[in-house]
């Protein structure tokens, strides 16, 4: 049985469980995160959250994905698969267990995942001077000496199993809980085997020009905008913004395009009075319906006359 099913609410535990893309969306905009599905088949989102004295642990079972997020913490955070995760991309970089990704300060993230995962994340919000690697306003890929950072992980499995079963007793141990998450992680960062992920050349230019991309393309929600024009409008050659989408979303320009004209349709058949199904699709720049229905399904796993019926 996977660990997040293990798990029962609690006191000290709060879970939330997500039956379709929806319902997850909702909670998603309680952060400034947004995730683009690339799979939906089998969706069984989850989420767990406990809190100890000076930071937070929160479980999540995500899905195939492109994940667009702002993280700020006031101390440090950390991610960690807590499976055997395949390689996730992280600005353009693979990234592969063990490590850990640490954020300090403000930064932005741009995640793929190929596979559902099961993600860890530990958000201290003060922190003193532990000798971490952290540099302001980022976030690294650490790669961690195996056996230190499967300490990590059984560490905070049984966190979630005491708040979970015993409760009652889960209060007068916080402190000790915590002091041995931070042994876990100091006794990663003091191993001699930790490495930070290299960085490619020209990355951080191909980042900058995909999220003016992402902002390019959310301000011309109403209309279709076409390759050419994108181009154009970010004052590179179609060529480079190809180049810089299949760099950090691990995709064509037009494959990206299409989901979010895809997303486009979908939030506008959602809220409010039912609209012609072909007048949206065709506003989005979908000319075949054909395909349009068949790139829908794929995308959703439900026909775009499915989602107009269950309207929330």
């Amino acid at each position: 049985m996977p660990f997040l099913d293990l798990l029962t609410e609690s006191p000290a535990l709060r879970i939330n469980r997500f039956p379709d893309i929806d319902h997850f969306r909702g909670i998603e905009r309680l952060a400034d995160a947004r995730s683009i599905p690339l799979d939906l088949r089998n969706f069984a989102s989850a989420f767990a959250a406990v809190t100890l004295k000076s930071c937070s642990i929160f479980l999540q079972r995500t899905f195939p994905r492109i994940l667009l997020g702002h993280y700020r913490t006031s101390g440090a955070m950390l991610a960690f698969a807590m499976n055997d995760a395949d390689c996730v991309i992280l600005n353009g970089i693979e990234v592969r267990s063990p490590s850990l990704l640490l954020i300090s300060g403000s930064t932005l993230c741009d995640i793929v995942e190929r596979r559902a995962n099961l993600i860890a994340f530990v958000n201290f919000h003060a922190l003193g001077d532990r000798g971490w690697p952290l540099v302001e306003n980022s976030a690294q890929s650490i790669g961690a000496d195996p056996r230190a950072f499967e300490a990590l992980r059984s560490v905070i499995r049984e966190i979630l199993l005491l708040a979970s079963s015993d409760h009652e007793r889960f209060p007068g141990m916080i402190e000790a809980m915590e002091e041995s998450i931070l042994e876990a992680i100091d006794n990663i960062f003091n191993a001699e085997q930790w490495t930070r992920a290299a960085w490619r050349p020209n990355l951080s230019g191909y980042l900058a020009l995909v999220r003016k991309l992402d902002e390019l393309l959310e301000h011309n929600a109403e209309h279709t905008v076409y390759s050419a024009d994108i181009a154009g409008q970010l004052g590179v050659s179609v060529r480079t913004v190809h180049t810089a989408v299949v760099a950090i979303r691990g995709m064509s320009l037009h494959r990206y395009s299409r989901l979010q004209r895809l997303w486009n349709v979908r939030r506008q058949l959602l809220p409010g009075p039912a609209t012609r199904i072909k007048v949206i699709a065709f506003a989005n720049g979908f000319w075949h319906m054909g395909e349009f229905a068949r790139h829908y399904r794929a995308a959703f796993g439900e026909t775009p006359q499915q989602t107009q019926q269950r309207r929330y």
